[in-house]
């Protein structure tokens, strides 16, 4: 029996992006599913919680597309809490 391919990564978003099903009780998903239904379901209105509104704070339109790693005002979700995304913590 050949061995199953690990599913390929999405590209990550900025963890600054934001819409509505993120704050939805939705039906639970089996473990181990390949859908996620917080991307799954999508009106396409999205925010940026920097500046509170359709545009990042770069002044270009915030979306699903265009909030990824390269962009100038990117911020990852590290597990690095000194990650300069983050600030610097207090010693």
């Amino acid at each position: 029996m050949a061995d199953r391919l690990p599913a390929p990564q999405a590209p990550q978003l900025c963890r600054r992006l934001r819409w509505k099903t993120m704050f939805m009780a939705l039906a639970p998903v089996e473990p181990g599913a390949d859908v996620d239904p917080q991307h799954e379901i999508d009106d396409g209105f999205v925010w940026c919680t920097h500046s509170m509104n359709c545009l990042g704070p770069d002044g270009a339109v915030a979306s699903r597309e265009d909030c990824r790693e390269g962009r100038g005002c990117f911020e990852s979700y590290s597990p690095n809490p000194r990650n300069p995304a983050h600030g610097d913590l207090p010693t």
